[in-house]
């Protein structure tokens, strides 16, 4: 090899080293852990201290003074919020024009992907528990005077100990600021939409209500109770169609189903606070095995036979 390609060789392993290491303040971007509408997450390693997640907004972004300010809205928001079952905010920053925020690292995954096993006992004990974490941290937000905007399985993270938080606030309003969305503009996932959002209104603590409603719905069927090939589908269903009486698997019991209707009331006003279904969720029990009824009834076969052979067949 000639001393001209090894040096070409060695600066371009020099700039795939630092397309990989670029940084952001203080953090180190190590790998990708998602991509949105509004920008990419990463771990961040800082020089010194535990890892972080580094939302940052997408460069194309940079000059949407809309997009920049609910970015930094979001950071505002988020930094009120101070609770267990909610992704703590450490840092919102600018760096080589690149606005990021780093937040707590949960190690663990999304919910949706402890929906998408079978549920046995156990599992679905969990996911449970999960749910009646994620409305606590729904409520003390609600209770604070924010609205997600955006809850579905995949803003819910699970850590590895089973304890939920609710993670990206990217589209949570304050309910006392002004909306920087324009009149009839939809934010949000279309399948976990609420009736009000869906009509191009302002969302409130019950449209949060609405969307826990189909992920509840979600996990009692294994399906959402809505079906649609496109965005404009679904805007259609969940503003104008009730959604059909579930028809609860197993394990889960058939209050997690009534539990789901509460929360998918088309009037707003007839839902349940986010309290009230933290609450329930938390005193739910799952179905007892059926085993019970098979054990009575070979009982019942066994003192039959015993009759039988003691006393005769002339008893009988």
């Amino acid at each position: 090899m000639t001393a001209s390609s090894k040096n070409g060789s060695r600066s371009g392993a020099k700039r795939a080293r630092g397309a990989t290491r670029s940084k952001v303040g203080k953090y180190t971007l190590a790998q990708q852990l998602g991509k949105g509408g509004y920008g990419e997450v990463h771990v961040g390693v800082p020089k010194a201290g535990p890892r972080v997640a580094i939302k940052l907004l997408d460069a194309t972004l940079t000059r949407d003074e809309d997009a920049v300010a609910r970015f930094k809205r979001e950071a505002e928001t988020v930094q009120r919020l101070d609770h267990p079952n909610i992704v703590r905010l450490l840092e919102v920053g600018t760096s080589r024009n690149r606005h990021f925020i780093a937040m707590e690292l949960v190690h663990g995954g999304p919910l949706r992907s402890l929906m998408n096993r079978s549920p046995d006992r156990d599992h679905a004990r969990k996911v449970l528990a999960a749910l009646a974490d994620a409305a606590r941290g729904l409520a003390y937000a609600h209770d604070q005077g924010v609205v997600h905007r955006d809850v579905k399985p995949a803003n819910i993270l699970v850590t590895r100990s089973g304890k939920a938080k609710v993670a990206d606030f990217g589209l949570a309003r304050a309910i006392d600021q002004t909306s920087m969305t324009t009149e009839g503009k939809v934010l949000g996932t279309a399948s976990y939409l609420s009736p009000e959002q869906a009509r191009g209104r302002r969302a409130i603590n019950a449209s949060d209500v609405y969307s826990m409603g189909v992920i509840l719905y979600e996990v009692a069927t294994g399906a959402t109770p809505f079906q649609s090939d496109n965005p404009f589908g679904f805007l259609y269903q969940h503003a104008e169609v009730e959604p059909p009486r579930p028809v609860v698997r197993a394990p889960y019991p058939p209050a997690l189903g009534e539990l789901a209707l509460a929360c998918l009331k088309k009037d707003a006003a007839a839902r349940p606070t986010m309290a009230r279904v933290a609450n329930l969720l938390a005193a739910m029990e799952l179905e007892r095995p059926r085993r019970w009824r098979l054990v009575v009834l070979l009982a019942l076969l066994l003192l039959a036979l015993t009759a039988y052979l003691l006393l005769g067949p002339s008893v009988w």
